[in-house]
């Protein structure tokens, strides 16, 4: 009997001229290599895409090949879902299609209007849904990420040594999703790398490596530091909460294992901003002070900065940006966004019950870089402030300046590479356009160009089908929609009102905060 094919597809939303695919950004996602990992690979004949990477999934001899079609992806990618679901019906009526990720858990019944089987639960359940299809027995022995389906690299390689988040910013999907923090046995994570090969980095994409028990951490930093003696990679990165750097110790086992940088959610130098979205963990150290020291041991400090213009006014995120290009004591940020109200998340019932929501507000728009909600300033100048964004906030004479004198500091204590990608950063300012440009169009006034305002903003070619789509399936590639003309919960999403607006948690604070003067933007020197 034939193996049953099942064809597995990250979905993504990619905002880029021509939706063209993002190969060289870091992280890249997994996601169908640990699914694909579940299921036994004598038993079943796999496919992967990651749009992501590739930009648009259009290989319709897979969509014909395949009997059953996975997909998976983050908030926004719930309209790609439905399309690929209706280019998969279209050429292959009798093909089978099973979605997961967030807004299986966060919309469960608008998804089972466009997908057979909606997966609310872990990476684990997609074993159920296959045994279900074509019977029992398609579970993997041990399961491990299917590495060897995607594009070879000796340069990164990706793994995780636990699941969720044990921390609940206001803005996160992790919060949305109140999972309980999971961490992987030693000899998983052995495996994992063991399967990846050598790679020069390991990038953990772990939601934040440092959770769990102390002596889970010290036991992972021992592996880790033996397979890095060992010649199995050439050095490793990881995602890391603040609360890590309250003690030097943990620094020093990371260096001593193969560390050579790390990710940190910073989000804001507002003590104000960081209690807003409840970032307790950010309220343990002044937040220059970590990145100062994570880089005076060595290891490089990339984190992104998170504006809220529902909430800060403009004169206070440009005071931020101007403080940050006037230090060459720490990095330059590796992105700016706009504070993201995600289904499900705190921040977004906040917004809906104080009716901050903008009118006709479109999952699409919800990408960082629209807004999405009425600003404290003006909405003119909150517009030209988004666009402000795609252009470069920061003077690139400023940005050389940080740039060169940043090298200065640190060229004997970074390595070549964390200097190079430290330094990279100045060129991400610079040129932001070049990684977050306009919708299908980067030029001022050609076709696409971005309003940064929800509901005007062009949806983009992903909304045009490809190949004639019959009328049944036309209703696949409407945008959904967040909010009603009023600025309310739409319709779409009322018979998901229990999962989208969750009671507020009772969860105290267990982490204590530092007592210096508040670290705010505008008082630093």
């Amino acid at each position: 009997m034939a193996n049953p094919r099942i064809l597995i597809v990250n979905c993504y939303s990619d905002n880029h001229r021509g939706a063209r695919g993002n190969p060289w950004i870091i992280p890249q996602s997994i996601a169908p290599a640990v699914l694909a990992g579940m299921l036994d690979p004598a038993r079943v004949d796999l496919r992967l895409g990651c749009e992501f990477r590739d930009g648009p999934f259009e290989d319709l001899a897979a969509l014909q090949w395949a009997e059953l079609l996975v997909l998976t992806g983050l908030n926004p990618s719930f309209d790609r879902m439905k399309q690929v679901t209706a280019y998969a019906r279209v050429v292959n009526p009798r093909i089978v299609v099973a979605m997961g990720g967030p807004l299986a858990r966060m919309l469960p019944n608008l998804s089972r209007r466009y997908f057979d089987y909606v997966c609310s639960a872990d990476v684990e359940q997609l074993v159920a849904v296959v045994d279900a299809v074509f019977g029992p027995g398609h579970a993997a022995e041990v399961p491990i990420p299917r590495h060897d389906l995607l594009p070879r690299s000796r340069i990164i390689g990706y793994a995780e040594t636990s699941r969720n988040c044990n921390f609940r910013c206001s803005f996160c999907s992790m919060t949305a999703e109140d999972r309980k923090f999971m961490t992987y046995d030693l000899d998983d994570v052995r495996r994992q790398i063991d399967a990846l090969g050598y790679r020069q980095c390991v990038m953990f994409l772990d939601q934040n490596f440092f959770g769990g028990p102390r002596a889970y951490f010290r036991a992972r930093m021992a592996l880790l530091k033996d397979l890095f003696e060992q010649g199995k990679f050439g050095g490793w990165a990881a995602l890391v909460t603040a609360d890590f750097f309250t003690s030097a110790e943990n620094v020093s086992l990371a260096s001593e294992s193969g560390c050579i940088g790390f990710f940190s959610g910073v989000e804001s130098f507002s003590r104000a901003q960081v209690t807003a979205f409840n970032k307790k963990q950010n309220l343990v150290l002044p937040q220059e002070e970590t990145i100062r020291s994570c880089l005076e041991a060595g290891l490089i400090f990339h984190y992104g900065l998170i504006f809220d213009l529902a909430d800060q006014r403009i004169d206070e995120v440009l005071a931020e940006t101007d403080f940050i290009a006037a230090n060459p004591h720490i990095t330059l940020p590796s992105f700016l966004s706009f504070a993201i109200p995600m289904l499900g998340t705190p921040l977004f019932g906040s917004r809906l019950c104080e009716g901050l929501f903008l009118p006709n507000v479109r999952l699409r728009d919800m990408d960082g870089r629209s807004l999405v909600c009425h600003p404290v300033d003006p909405i003119e100048e909150a517009v030209a402030f988004a666009a402000r964004m795609d252009k470069g906030l920061i003077a690139k004479r400023k940005l050389a300046l940080h740039a060169w004198r940043f090298f200065r500091r640190y060229r004997a204590s970074l390595s070549n590479w964390g200097l190079l990608s430290g330094l990279g950063n100045a060129w991400a300012m610079s040129y932001p356009r070049f990684g977050s440009n306009g919708r299908d169009g980067i030029r001022p006034g050609g076709d696409g160009c971005r309003s940064y305002l929800a509901s005007s903003e062009p949806l983009g070619s992903l909304y045009r089908p490809r190949i004639g789509i019959p009328e049944r399936y036309r209703g696949h590639f409407e945008a959904l929609c967040v909010t009603d003309a009023d600025g309310e919960l739409h319709d779409d999403l009322i018979d998901d009102a229990a999962s989208l607006l969750p009671q507020a948690s009772d969860e105290k604070a267990t982490i204590r905060t530092y007592t210096a003067i508040a670290n705010n933007a505008t008082a630093m020197p």
